[in-house]
């Protein structure tokens, strides 16, 4: 499972991907500055917004410089394409980590939530 445990990247960096939590849009809107990518805080808070019936959104942090970083965000609709739906990646700081992110989401598309 993709969402259990931390990625080594080809670069050695360590990433873990895991669901979003209420207060990580600010790490969002610093991801999106760092693209040069134009958002609001309250798109940010609308991105990490998700259910598992309409939406799933994955995160992927990695220790940069002493602090956890969000260096990607994914989402897609269940039953969609992994490819379809939002992903934002750092590839700069994280290269591959849009890859992970994607095949995260394929897995999550693949197994069924009741």
């Amino acid at each position: 499972m993709l969402l259990s445990t931390a990625h080594r990247l080809d670069s050695g960096l360590r990433v873990r991907l895991r669901f979003p939590y209420t207060d990580d849009h600010r790490r969002v809107a610093d991801l999106y500055a760092r693209l040069g990518l134009p958002l609001d805080e309250m798109g940010a808070r609308r991105l990490l917004r998700f259910d598992w019936r309409r939406r799933r959104v994955v995160c992927a942090l990695a220790w940069i410089e002493g602090a956890d970083v969000l260096v990607g965000l994914a989402a897609s609709e269940p039953g969609g394409e992994p490819d379809a739906g939002l992903l934002v990646a750092d590839e700069a700081a994280a290269p591959g980590v849009g890859d992970l992110l994607r095949r995260a989401l394929a897995e999550q598309a693949s197994r069924h939530v009741a």
